[in-house]
């Protein structure tokens, strides 16, 4: 876990932002779990981070239209981040981006800035190794995965680790023809790995075997073996970022006896696309369990992916009442709370667990109730109406999980009701 601190001014959206990833005065977490409504930079962030961990040669290759990073009226942006050594040594960085920029002058007034990830390059590729995927994650066809697995590989590895982050359209490597290479240059030891990795994080269905005449991978499944294609969407998303993580870290790393237990940095948006609830549960102690040294900063909206969290590691992002996006850390512990109290926590900020239909025929007894004496014989026809209809649908709970305004209304609507 090597990213420390994080540091954003003018980028994107995200005018001033700090979020700092150290569990200890001498350790970085290993989960940080980004939440936020659509258009608070969840995705930025991420982008920020591979942009200032992928070194000069890369950044040629990712950053694209330089003003594109910068906030709107504003004429630079900077990324600061401070990075630890295996030793526990910190490492600054630090990338500014004017406006106008050219990708020469860009690299040339950022050169000293990021001399200290580009010497740990140069010493090796490997290290500060990270990887990011975007929101679309694509599977290559059966038809296309040799051109798929071309483009794949056509670009440094430095820059076609992250690449999915940055471009929508960016292939995958295709998991039928890089596991038959495994296989053909390592036997049956290179497939264990991934067999296991793949049956921990596949319910309902195994890695059965591979058909190289047919040259698919195939799947034990409840309608007997089928080929990777076959499988559902849910099941054929979690294979293609899964089989392509599992990829990069065994090509990088081929030289460790165990390289799942490498040093790295994963960056997922929408870490839950796609995934069932039941998956969404397992999938923070999958990643865990299988890359127990990698740090991991990933978006989601899912509450049941959010509770799995452990104290210190869930932060939303929300704007203020001047519309700047600030970070709000989530005080306790995510996984001592229920979905539905997750949900009405600041974290979320739903108001109420219960359904849009109920929720407004709350809002209009408490309206038409406040009238008092002063109700219209209509309004008082269209308070009886709401009564009924809540009385009729109004949900019923064992526990007492509302707030204490919300369960006086409750009181209030029943002692009504029974009152007629």
């Amino acid at each position: 876990m090597f990213l420390r601190q994080l540091t954003l001014h003018n980028f994107k959206c995200l005018t001033k932002l700090e979020l700092d990833f150290s569990a200890t005065p001498t350790q970085n977490r290993q989960w940080t779990l980004l939440l936020g409504e659509n258009g608070t930079g969840k995705s930025n962030l991420l982008k920020a981070i591979a942009l200032i961990t992928c070194g000069s040669n890369a950044l040629g290759e990712i950053i694209g239209n330089t003003d594109s990073w910068i906030t709107l009226g504003k004429s630079s942006c900077t990324i600061e981040a401070c990075l630890t050594t295996k030793k526990g040594e910190e490492r600054e960085l630090a990338l500014k981006i004017k406006r106008g920029d050219s990708l020469s002058r860009l690299i040339a007034s950022n050169k000293k800035a990021l001399q200290l990830i580009d010497d740990a390059i140069d010493n090796a590729e490997r290290n500060y190794f990270t990887v990011g995927y975007g929101a679309s994650r694509r599977l290559v066809s059966e038809a296309g995965s040799t051109a798929g697995y071309a483009e794949a590989g056509r670009y440094g590895s430095r820059v076609g680790n992250i690449r999915n982050l940055f471009d929508a359209g960016a292939t995958l490597h295709p998991l039928a023809t890089w596991i038959m290479d495994l296989d053909y240059r390592g036997g049956k030891n290179g497939l264990n790995v991934i067999r296991e990795a793949l049956n921990s994080f596949l319910p309902g269905i195994s890695f059965h075997s591979i058909d190289k005449r047919q040259k698919q991978v195939l799947f034990e499944t409840n309608d007997g073996l089928m080929p990777l294609e076959q499988l559902s969407d849910g099941y054929q998303n979690m294979a293609a970022w899964i089989g392509d993580l599992l990829f990069r870290i065994t090509e990088t790393f081929q030289d460790h006896r165990r390289p799942l237990h490498a040093r790295g940095l994963l960056l997922l948006d929408e870490i839950d696309l796609h995934l069932h609830p039941k998956w969404q549960r397992l999938l923070y102690d999958f990643v865990s369990a299988k890359l127990p040294n990698f740090q991991v900063v990933a978006t989601t909206h899912s509450a049941l992916t959010a509770q799995q969290a452990q104290e210190g590691e869930l932060f939303a992002l929300r704007r203020n009442a001047r519309q700047a996006v600030e970070v709000i850390p989530f005080l306790g512990s995510p996984q001592q709370l229920l979905i539905n109290q997750l949900l009405m926590s600041p974290v979320f900020g739903l108001a109420t667990d219960e359904s849009l239909e109920v929720e407004t025929a709350k809002q209009q007894y408490a309206a038409l109730k406040a009238q008092g004496k002063r109700i219209s014989p209509e309004e008082q026809r269209e308070l009886t109406r709401v009564q009924a209809k809540l009385a009729a649908n109004l949900p019923q709970r064992t526990t007492p999980l509302v707030s204490d305004p919300e369960m006086a209304l409750l009181q209030r609507i029943e002692e009504s009701l029974n009152a007629r």
